[in-house]
């Protein structure tokens, strides 16, 4: 036991030494938060500074991360915030630059409602506030179920000249609601009572109609030329097309160009049935298209109802 205990607690001279300098190091970095102060100077503070914000600022709102347990002071009545709108029951078709700017909306927004009504354009739902440009998604919601259109019907009958159309739409008090027209049977003076479309424009979708020899499609009178996408979209609403006014086109007479416009088919579908035609001669029935390799399903369907064999 004595051998153990020689083996390991025994120490040479440099060994004791050292020991010796190490205790005394661990004693001197334990007593040296004695020998400095851990006082801070207090920040001078600037007096004026100090009343200014005394006098001006009652509150300052603590943030939640405060732990503390300070005391706020209330917000006095007058430097509450409000809201800055007042929420009514309206007919956005009739409503004034004021009142919708009560509701809520910028100045620029508001401008924009009032030119796109002067301009002819007319909000059927509530939900067409949406399609304003510049709207915000939550004003929208916000003043879209407080929104009643009501809807005047003006006693024009479709069959009136536009000069009658002209002389009732002159009243102030009136508002006039164009009638739904069908594309192919509609006059020069009916596409000119539509929002946008004037003497011009009316008269190139006449001619449009004649060239193509009828529409197929509500579509296609926005592929009029100078009928923006814009115009199409106010007067698209009032366009219908029924289907005993489409015209039947003769598969035995038209050429490739006009039968690709006409039914909206490939150029490639339109030069392939014309060639099949001059080829083995004139179709005796529709279903013959069915032998043409590029006329799948959905083409022959399409052309089923737009073609006929004369």
């Amino acid at each position: 036991m004595k051998r153990i205990w020689k083996a390991y607690f025994t120490f040479s001279k440099k060994e004791k030494s050292a020991v010796i300098f190490l205790l005394l190091l661990i004693v001197l970095f334990l007593a040296l938060p004695f020998f400095y102060s851990n006082k801070k100077e207090k920040p001078q503070v600037n007096k004026a500074l100090s009343d200014f914000v005394s006098k001006n600022v009652r509150h300052i709102p603590i943030p939640d991360s405060f732990t503390d347990n300070s005391e706020s002071i209330d917000i006095p009545p007058e430097k509450k915030s409000s809201p800055s709108f007042s929420l009514f029951y309206f007919d956005p078709n009739t409503l004034t630059g004021t009142e919708w700017k009560q509701l809520g909306l910028r100045d620029k927004t508001v401008q924009t409602i009032l030119n796109y009504r002067n301009k002819g354009g007319h909000f059927n739902t509530p939900e067409d506030i949406r399609k304003i440009w510049g709207i915000k998604k939550e004003d929208a919601d916000r003043i879209i179920p407080f929104a009643k259109i009501q809807q005047r019907a003006y006693p024009v009958s479709p069959k009136k000249s536009y000069e009658t159309f002209k002389r009732a739409s002159s009243g102030k008090n009136e508002k006039f609601i164009p009638q739904i027209i069908d594309i192919n049977l509609a006059t020069f003076e009916d596409w000119k009572t539509l929002p946008g479309i004037g003497e011009v424009l009316a008269n190139r979708i006449v001619k449009f109609r004649e060239h193509l020899g009828g529409f197929m499609l509500v579509e296609q009178v926005s592929k009029t030329y100078g009928v923006s996408d814009s115009v199409f979209r106010r007067i698209m609403p009032y366009l219908k097309i029924i289907t005993t006014s489409i015209p039947r086109i003769n598969i035995n007479q038209i050429s490739a160009y006009d039968l690709k416009i006409r039914a909206e088919i490939p150029d490639l579908v339109a030069k392939a049935i014309i060639g099949y035609r001059q080829q083995v001669g004139r179709f005796t029935k529709v279903e013959e298209l069915k032998k043409i390799v590029f006329i799948t399903d959905s083409i022959y369907q399409k052309l089923e109802k737009r073609i006929t064999v004369e």
